[in-house]
């Protein structure tokens, strides 16, 4: 598990996404929105994140994903899920730190 800082605003690193058909090709030019990363606060019903920014490829099927102060505003496990179109979904669990 990584921690993150509470009410801080950071760049997260998720993947690797791979391709839904095959499971195994890495998918390196995937358009991840606002709207794709679903944030999911200490358990609770998952919501959009509130950072307006793209995800970013990095390398290898791996995508930066920017949050905001408002997406880590509540301490406890913090749940990023991204699910989008030829890609299979990915959750990455984090623990938000006072």
């Amino acid at each position: 598990m990584q921690y993150l800082k509470a009410d801080t605003a950071t760049t997260v690193r998720i993947g690797p996404f791979v391709d839904s058909t095959d499971g195994v090709t890495a998918e390196t030019a995937l358009t991840i929105a606002q709207a794709d990363v679903r944030l999911s606060k200490g358990g609770a019903a998952a919501a959009q994140k509130n950072d307006a920014t793209s995800a970013t490829h990095d390398e290898n099927g791996y995508y930066r994903v920017p949050l905001n102060a408002t997406d880590t505003n509540t301490e406890g496990s913090l749940d990023v899920c991204v699910s989008v179109a030829g890609a299979l979904p990915v959750v990455f669990r984090y623990e938000v730190l006072p």
